[in-house]
């Protein structure tokens, strides 16, 4: 039970960001997660659309000269209540998953955050959503992404 991310390579230079989202709007693809990290030398923007939004995304994305590829990540409800994402890093980390990046998606379900998490497996053969939903974590899917 994963959702798929779209990471954008960006140059560090005024405008940049600016001709992703322009590129995005013109196609009336809406994001429903934005983060951005900043490096020495580029960024790196990720974001979270709806499935049938994911493919034109990149293709429009590459079109206008952006690196763009999709990567798995997980999606998680996390109660929208003080210590709420606490309990899940709890959980998180009593199954020993190091957290590479998180990020929120602008959207709630009932009483429920929703994060986007990219979770480094102990080995290959571990699926890390399994894991979580072990460890009583609700998962998010790219079905519940395609719903809001």
């Amino acid at each position: 039970m994963y959702i798929k991310q779209i990471s954008v390579y960006l140059e560090n230079d005024t405008g940049s960001l600016r001709a992703l989202t322009k590129t995005l709007a013109e196609k009336h693809i809406d994001m429903l997660a934005l983060s951005i990290a900043d490096t020495t030398n580029f960024g790196i923007a990720r974001l979270v659309v709806r499935s049938a939004d994911i493919e034109p995304a990149v293709a429009a994305l590459r079109e206008q000269g952006f690196v763009a590829k999709t990567t798995a990540v997980v999606g998680i409800a996390v109660a929208n209540v003080p210590g709420g994402l606490d309990g899940a890093l709890a959980a998180i980390e009593s199954k020993g998953l190091p957290i590479e990046y998180m990020y929120s998606l602008n959207a709630v379900s009932g009483s429920n955050a929703l994060m986007v998490l990219r979770l480094t497996a102990p080995d290959e053969q571990t699926d890390v959503a399994t894991l979580l939903a072990d460890s009583g974590i609700t998962l998010v899917a790219q079905e519940d992404v395609d719903k809001l």
